[in-house]
This record gives structure tokens, sequence and C-alpha cells, in this order.
């Protein structure tokens, strides 16, 4: 019986070994990944936000006011044109603003619905939006000058609750630069 040989040129053969040891060695090397994105000095959680939004008009939402307050605190007060006030906070606050963070697409095309409003708040920017506020829904555009040592002080949570702890990541991260290496 003779057994057949394939040649070192088989070249499907030989992408098929390398993608599949590179795919082994890349999960064997990464499994103290985690370990590194998560050591290191804890950061500390930056400070929850209070929004006010104050209806205009039938469905015609500002901001009318935004402040700091604990960690964990943040709510979003309401108040409607017939005199009602209403304030999400909780787990209430937390559905509405992963329902807009879901349909983010829907909140950048424009609009003074609430959702809108709320998307481009300092609330918004807590539930993950990257782009800085826009003027046109505030009441006053000076309002957003009160928000901006906090939304810095997120964007560096972001950061740094994300990035490993030494600065190394990818597939070299095992290896320093340089000739002697």
């Amino acid at each position: 019986m003779k057994k057949k040989y394939l040649t070192i040129g088989d070249l499907k053969r030989n992408a098929f070994i390398v993608a599949a040891a590179a795919c082994m060695g890349l999960s064997a090397c990464g499994s103290n990944r985690n370990e590194e994105w998560n050591a290191g000095e804890e950061v500390a959680v930056p400070d929850g936000i209070i929004t006010e939004l104050t209806e205009e008009a039938p469905d015609q939402w500002k901001i009318t006011d935004e402040q700091t307050t604990t960690p964990g605190q943040s709510m979003a007060i309401l108040k409607y044109n017939d005199g009602r006030v209403d304030t999400l906070k909780g787990l209430e606050l937390e559905n509405q603003m992963k329902a807009l963070a879901n349909n983010q697409q829907q909140y950048q095309q424009g609009g003074f619905g609430m959702g809108n409003v709320l998307w481009w708040s300092a609330l918004g920017y807590m539930a993950g939006r990257n782009m800085a506020p826009r003027a046109g829904y505030y009441a006053n555009p000076g309002l957003m000058n009160n928000t901006s040592a906090w939304r810095q002080n997120v964007q560096t949570y972001r950061q740094r609750a994300t990035a490993p702890r030494s600065g190394r990541s990818g597939f070299f991260r095992g290896r320093s630069g340089g000739a002697g290496a």
C-alpha cells in the first residue's frame, strides 16, 4: 500500500496549517489577557448626573439644568408643559438609557422629543454617547459648561477602565523592541 504524501508547496494545506497554528497560539498566549486588563489601580467611578428637562411645547423638550451628584444617584427630572413633574431614576432610568443607546442612530438624526434630548444630555454621554453635546438641545447653551469637567472625568474613566495597565496589548505584547530581543 502506497501512502500519498503532500508536497511542501501545497498552498491550501499550508495556509490552513498556518491559520490553525495562529488560532491555537493566540488563544494559548492570551490566557492572562483579562488579568492584565483588569490589574492595577482601581479607577474611581465618575459622579452621577442630574439632568432637568422641560417641555416647552407638546413633545418639544430642552435641557434646563444639569448638575453632578454622588455616583449611582443619577436621575432625569421631567417638567411637563401642563405642570406635572416626573423623575426617572434607578432601574427605570437605566432601562430608558439602554433603549436610547441601542437606538442611537435614530437619535442622531435630530428632533426635540424626550428621547433625542436625553440622548444629547449628560445622561446620554454617561450612557455611551461619545460625541460632544449639541448646544441646540439646551435652553441656555452656557449650561453645557456646567458639566464640561464632569464629561472629561467620564472620558478619563472610560479610558482607564478599558486600557491595559502595562500599556501592552496585541499579538506581540510579550516582546520588547530592539535588535537584542
